[in-house]
């Protein structure tokens, strides 16, 4: 087994602590680290109600709070499996840049979405987090790159190709957000992880919608 690449292997401890971050930091920490829908102004409005409203560094902050175990377990083994192999093949750098896009391409979408449904009154007001546009970037990434490649599922045990497994985790999380608790908005973030992380990799390789960079370069390579 090759060894851990070294930004994987900082994520990791990073997921780690996710795990004991709602149990280590007061409440009034955490309550700014969540994303919060735009504030009344954005839509030229005031509610009268003295309620959390969306700060910049939410962006970043929300990937970092997941209360279930169930999810951060998730979060670690996408990055142990997937995301390890795409730092092997991008570098620490590039890897990290392409992560970053789809924290805040991911977010951008779950605010917008959440935004819209509680100001149109379709679910109650609450904050979003957990790190699903990391994971499904991620996911995608590997997909685009070497749809072919083969992988195992855990539970259950059964092989199948890379995209069948990223169409298949794709339906099941559109489900869990039309049909989901009021917590389903998040579930939406997925689709803007992949959408960043399709864009990030059409702009390294210089494809549309982005102009050609410079020197014809060789495509970037498919994750073994």
């Amino acid at each position: 087994m090759p060894p851990i690449p070294p930004l994987t292997m900082k994520l990791l401890w990073a997921v780690a602590a996710m795990l004991i971050l709602p149990y280590a930091l007061p409440p009034s920490i955490l309550v700014q680290m969540v994303m919060w829908p735009l504030g009344d102004w954005v839509f030229g409005v005031d509610s009268g109600q003295a309620l959390p409203s969306f700060m910049p560094w939410q962006l970043l902050t929300h990937v970092l709070y997941n209360p279930g175990v169930g999810g951060v377990l998730f979060v670690g083994l996408t990055l142990f499996f997937f995301g390890s192999a795409l730092e092997a093949t991008w570098g620490e750098r590039r890897y990290g840049l392409f992560l970053l896009a789809v924290v805040i391409g991911g977010g951008i979408i779950e605010l917008l979405v959440l935004s819209i449904c509680v100001r149109a009154g379709w679910t109650p007001f609450h904050p979003v987090t957990g790190a699903s546009a990391v994971m499904y970037g991620i996911l995608f990434a590997c997909a685009y790159l070497d749809p072919n490649r083969r992988v195992m599922l855990l539970i259950p045990p059964i092989p199948m190709k890379m995209w069948v497994l990223v169409a298949v985790f794709t339906a099941l999380e559109l489900l869990f957000g039309i049909f989901g608790s009021i917590n389903g908005v998040a579930h939406v973030g997925f689709l803007g992880g992949m959408l960043a992380a399709w864009l990030h990799i059409r702009y390294w390789r210089g494809q549309p919608p982005f102009r050609p960079r410079g020197p014809k370069r060789p495509n970037l390579r498919s994750v073994n």
